[in-house]
């Protein structure tokens, strides 16, 4: 899970779901998902225009636009992004479901319902995808478990590799022969663009010319990182891409 959106009209409720979000999903060995806030229906609009989020809390009763009403935007927009409803109103709770919403918490927040909610969601995103992982990487005097969702890319480095995650940078013993088997169950998902890079295809953002008539793949995260594609893996990546 790399980015999840809280939206609700009241600070003070943002705030607690997220201490909790962050709480859990660090138990959940999720430490680089990125928790997002917006203030109103029009953020939400703006920010998704921008970004792509795992899941999106939305408060059904926000001043400007209902959560509902969100929620049948992105569906419009075809965004393959969870819903989760957050309502104080038990009523609106029997609702959540009429645009695919894929659960609702109630407040005031209970930190097992909504870890509850986070496991449903992973489990629900893991039965449509075999993913690879998770690894344990070291970072200084202990070891981080990462999974392979949160990786953007795979840099070759003398003696191993650099692993670029959304948040963190680790450092591997294992050259990228050794990664490529290692994210093989993840199918098209990670792919070796070039002898000294393997790429989440799930984190660029586009294909950008590069030197001598080449493309580039740009990430979305990573500072906006510019990966060199070799000729000869052109033709695939295109493909991947529907190019």
């Amino acid at each position: 899970m790399k980015r999840i959106l809280i939206a609700d009209d009241e600070r003070p409720a943002r705030s607690e779901l997220r201490f909790l979000l962050e709480k859990i999903l660090k138990d959940l060995n999720q430490p680089d998902a990125e928790v997002m806030e917006a203030g109103s229906g029009a953020a939400v609009l703006d920010l998704i225009d921008k970004y792509t989020f795992d899941v999106c809390f939305f408060d059904i009763e926000m001043g400007d636009i209902k959560g509902t009403k969100l929620a049948e935007t992105m569906r419009q927009k075809n965004l393959d992004t969870a819903i989760i409803f957050v309502t104080a109103y038990e009523n609106y709770a029997l609702n959540a479901f009429d645009v695919d919403a894929v659960d609702y918490v109630m407040k005031p927040f209970d930190e097992n319902r909504i870890r509850k909610s986070i496991e449903k969601l992973m489990k629900r995103r893991a039965s449509t995808r075999p993913m690879p992982g998770p690894f344990a990487l070291p970072a200084g005097d202990h070891m981080e478990v990462v999974v392979a969702d949160s990786i953007s890319y795979i840099e070759a480095i003398h003696k191993g590799s650099k692993v670029h995650c959304h948040k963190n940078i680790y450092y591997s013993n294992e050259p990228l022969i050794e990664w490529e088997k290692k994210l093989k169950p993840a199918g098209d998902q990670f792919c070796r663009i070039h002898k000294s890079f393997i790429v989440n295809f799930d984190a660029c953002e586009a294909l950008v010319p590069d030197y001598n008539n080449g493309y580039a793949c740009k990430l979305k995260e990573c500072d906006n990182a510019v990966i060199p594609i070799s000729r000869n893996m052109i033709h695939d990546v295109k493909a991947h891409f529907c190019v």
